[in-house]
């Protein structure tokens, strides 16, 4: 199979695609989120005060594994969300 390579736009165009799709799926699912995280966890802060005190603000990176170095990670075409506060 010959490898084709995919122009960085490309790349760059679809992690954006990415991101905008997370962070739709994530304001659209607040509320089974929510209560997915009171049946799990011990903790248990209501939606308002998560919402007041800004906790659904967070920062979304996405590292495809081909961008790190050889040996690094969970394999080729393993994919990475990192959620960064």
């Amino acid at each position: 199979m010959a490898e084709t390579s995919v122009p960085q736009s490309h790349k760059d165009e679809w992690r954006d695609h990415l991101l905008s799709e997370i962070v739709t799926f994530l304001g659209e699912n607040k509320q089974q989120i929510h209560a997915r995280y009171l049946e799990q966890r011990e903790g248990q802060l209501p939606s308002d005060l998560i919402e007041q005190e800004g906790l659904m603000d967070f920062e979304l990176a996405i590292t495809f594994l081909e961008d790190k170095p050889k040996g690094f990670g969970l394999g080729l075409g393993f994919f990475k969300a990192n959620l960064i506060r």
